[in-house]
């Protein structure tokens, strides 16, 4: 894989970020108040069932696809679990907000 690969399937990427942090907020606003889990902080949650989400998916697509497993692939996916939590939690115009403070310096208008 490389980077024009990303770039190409930038649309598709940005789609399953935006369905799995849909489909995260929809679980989290159902179960937040059930049980022990409402003693646990909310981004706690959503953080440790994007977790689990991008993880379970990242394995359904290993299958899919016929991929073999890399360990490395598994701590970009873990990596970018967080990266859906805090699109969760925050919200997409936070990350942006992220985005431009570190990568957009000089060029900001």
């Amino acid at each position: 894989m490389d980077i024009e690969f990303f770039v190409s399937n930038a649309s598709k990427i940005v789609l399953i970020v935006a369905v799995i942090c849909t489909l995260i907020s929809v679980i989290t606003e159902f179960t937040k108040e059930i049980g022990f889990l409402n003693k646990i902080p909310t981004t706690l949650q959503v953080l440790i069932l994007s977790i689990a989400i991008c993880v379970t998916a990242f394995f359904a697509y290993l299958s899919y696809a016929s991929i073999p497993f890399v360990w490395y692939y598994l701590v970009a996916v873990i990596c970018a679990a967080f990266i859906v939590a805090i699109i969760c939690c925050k919200g997409w115009e936070y990350l942006f907000n992220i985005w431009k403070r570190f990568y957009w310096k000089g060029k900001q208008s």
